[in-house]
């Protein structure tokens, strides 16, 4: 496991519940400072001594070897067992190491970070070649809609021939929740403040109020049908003044922009619209925008960290098919991971 944030642990937690009715084991965990490694599989109570030291500020360097990512997954290459598996919890840019670990240390890969699949084109070509090169899989269930069988379902439709034309809706649950507040009245910072407590957002928050999660995820999507164009510029909600800040910093400057964002919202409430962050994949164009929706559509009825998704397709050319759900948290972004995990090949 690459990454050892909250989706990480939750990942290892929900491992360790299966238990021995899988036939996965977790060998080793790695992240910027070192690696943790168990060839024979770490067992619940070695995850929990990890999980609590983590909390405790201590690194995985100093709790096992120090080491950067690529010579740790070089030598767990070296000494793992058969048809070992790289899942990417992280939220770095870890392209180049993906490609390397399928290429020389021969993992499937299981991404729940969208980073690797959402970069320049000829980045995403090259691990996308490295990965069939060496005959391994790659699944990514997780980089779009937490838990949502939102890949799932696109890749059945596209493998029964059907044509998929577009895809619209809200692929943030960080701005769902963020947004649906400021519907009810609440300040932006507080939900802001509040997503993030409950482990919603990303690392840096502006990573979901600048759109870039968001375009990331319909990247991905548009990808899938086709697109092969420029990522799309999503629409910041992030001051440009606010951008260089530290996280700390960021966030307590953060209620400076309650008013503006209020006045925005009471402005949509009186044409009887509300405020929702729409993204768009089709195989010509990926786009990710604040809009004002109706209140009385399907996106305006949101609530919480809801996402929907809505396939408009050759047999769904009118009523499309719609996918809605929680699409936000740490232990519903670690089950997709796990799904992908398990419905990997045997090999």
């Amino acid at each position: 496991m690459l990454g050892f944030g909250g989706v990480g642990r939750a990942l290892a937690a929900q491992m360790c519940a299966l238990g021995r009715r899988s036939r996965l084991r977790l060998c080793a965990i790695v992240d910027r400072s070192g690696y943790v490694f168990v060839p024979a599989g770490l067992g619940p109570r070695e995850v929990a001594r990890l999980v609590n030291a983590k909390a405790a500020g201590q690194s995985l360097g100093s709790l096992g070897t120090a080491a950067t990512p690529d010579v740790a997954l070089d030598f767990i290459a070296a000494h793992a067992a058969q048809a070992p598996v790289l899942a990417d919890v992280t939220a770095d840019e870890t392209g180049l190491l993906l490609a390397r670990a399928a290429a020389r240390g021969r993992f499937d890969l299981v991404l729940a970070n969208k980073k690797p699949l959402a970069g320049p084109q000829r980045a995403v070509d090259t691990l996308l070649a490295a990965v069939a090169a060496a005959g391994r899989t790659l699944r990514c269930e997780a980089t779009v809609g937490a838990g949502l069988p939102v890949i799932a379902s696109l890749d059945g439709l596209i493998a029964s021939g059907d044509r998929v034309r577009s895809i619209d809706g809200c692929a943030s649950g960080t701005l769902a929740f963020v947004l649906g507040a400021l519907e009810s009245g609440r300040a932006l910072s507080d939900a802001v403040r509040e997503a993030r407590e409950r482990g919603w957002t990303e690392p840096d928050p502006r990573d979901d109020l600048s759109g870039r999660d968001a375009a990331r995820k319909a990247l991905i999507l548009a990808r899938k049908l086709g697109y092969r164009g420029a990522p799309p510029r999503a629409e910041d909600l992030v001051p440009r003044s606010m951008r260089g800040l530290s996280v700390a910093a960021f966030l307590q400057a953060l209620p400076r922009l309650d008013g503006a964002f209020r006045a925005r919202a009471e402005q949509a409430a009186r044409r009887g619209r509300v405020l929702r962050y729409v993204i768009h994949a089709s195989p010509r164009a990926a786009s990710a925008r604040l809009a004002e929706v109706p209140k009385d559509s399907p996106l305006g009825h949101l609530r919480g960290t809801d996402n929907l998704f809505a396939f408009r397709t050759r047999h769904y050319p009118d009523a499309p098919l719609v996918i809605q759900g929680p699409g936000a948290g740490p232990a519903r972004t670690a089950a997709a991971v796990l799904t992908d995990l398990q419905a990997l090949p045997a090999r």
